[in-house]
């Protein structure tokens, strides 16, 4: 019972929480997080759409995922229409669309809306993703931009404004501190690191390294630099940094 009443206690704290620079971005009207939350757990009674990369589409029941450093690499599936259990590896996979579980969408914030419509992809299912699916791609890359390339079932958290920089999530990312009610300091600040996809080129991007990227994510658009100098970003503004950009590059 002690147990009980401590999670939902926890969970309530983390739910209503909000750190002390985003009650500054707040006054300031920016510094939201625009990006998708990374999630971890994905349901298993809500349809989950698998789609290979010969253009096969599965649509099924997840029973379970595998990962390395967070990144999934292979599903297993109770088909709907058969009821054959079956695994797919990662490297068979071009997309996946995953609705996560209760608890986590219950816990974590959804994501942002806004009119988008102008920059939607025709390469996603967008009415599938607008319904509150999780879209996943498969991505060929080295995680922490030190171990061998291989392809992983990566989870895009800007989908709604990924026309010209995709961001991925970390799942292992560290966080900063987010100070809740009564005091406690509780998870759920904003993510240390991200993958980030531009041209082509997948990395993985720290807090510390944004200023050295700067240029190489936002240096082909000359409204951006003049209006965001690389001397005045901040790690907290990321997400509003590749919405402005890919609003920016859209009217080129």
């Amino acid at each position: 019972m002690k147990t009980k009443f401590l999670l939902i206690t926890l969970s309530l704290i983390t739910f209503l929480g909000y750190s002390q620079e985003e009650k500054k971005d707040k006054k300031e009207g920016n510094g939201k997080d625009l990006f998708d939350k990374v999630y971890n757990r994905y349901s298993g009674k809500k349809k989950s759409i698998v789609v290979l990369k010969d253009g096969t589409r599965i649509e099924g029941f997840k029973k379970d995922v595998d990962r390395k450093k967070g990144q999934i690499y292979y599903i297993k599936l109770k088909e709907e229409k058969s009821g054959k259990k079956i695994k797919l590896d990662s490297d068979e996979i071009k997309e996946m669309y995953l609705y996560p579980s209760g608890f986590e969408k219950f816990t974590k914030s959804w994501r942002h809306v806004y009119d988008v419509r102008q920059w939607e992809r025709s390469d996603m299912d967008n009415d599938v993703i607008n319904q509150g699916y999780i879209y996943f791609k498969n991505q060929k890359v080295s995680l922490k931009n030190r171990k061998k390339e291989k392809e992983y079932m990566m989870q895009l958290i800007n989908p709604t404004f990924s026309k010209y920089i995709e961001v991925f999530g970390d799942p292992n990312a560290k966080e900063t501190t987010k100070l809740g009610a009564f005091g406690f300091n509780v998870a759920g600040g904003l993510a240390k690191s991200y993958y980030v996809k531009k041209d082509g080129k997948i990395f993985w991007l720290r807090k510390k390294d944004l200023d050295d990227k700067y240029e190489e994510l936002f240096g082909d658009c000359k409204e951006f630099m003049e209006k965001n100098p690389v001397k005045k970003i901040k790690w907290r503004y990321f997400s509003q940094y590749v919405l402005d950009y890919t609003k920016m590059k859209a009217k080129e």
